[in-house]
């Protein structure tokens, strides 16, 4: 019986782990209920120059908008590397029909789980 449990208990943390792929693919795709469920409790979203903030349904939903409103065709992934405390970093460009977006998303690891820590979309000048 305890074989049992142990396994289920490994089986949920596998599942609920995070993957750094997961993260980008979530970016890739514009899928704003999965980019806030990989965001830090504190991480933030900053989106031309402005916090998004307030409950989750707020956020995702200005995430939407965005992302509709731009109507991005690929997010491509320029850099990306390890900085101190266990950071990930991605530099990447959203690239629509009419514009060309910067991102910048600083991804912490604990363990076998990544969080975003910050977001950062804005319009190249």
């Amino acid at each position: 019986m305890i074989k049992l449990a142990y396994l289920f208990t490994s089986f949920l943390f596998i599942i609920s782990t995070t993957s750094l792929e997961d993260i980008i693919n979530a970016l890739s795709i514009q899928n704003s209920k999965e980019i806030i469920n990989q965001l830090d409790k504190n991480g933030d979203i900053i989106i031309n120059d402005k916090k998004i903030s307030g409950s989750k349904s707020e956020v995702i939903r200005s995430l939407d908008q965005f992302f509709d409103k731009n109507n991005f065709n690929e997010l491509k992934i320029i850099h990306s590397g390890n900085s101190e405390n266990n950071i990930i970093y991605l530099l990447g460009e959203y690239i629509s029909n009419d514009d060309l977006y910067k991102v910048l998303a600083l991804i912490k690891k604990n363990s076998n789980n990544h969080t975003i820590q910050k977001l950062t979309i804005s319009k190249k000048e």
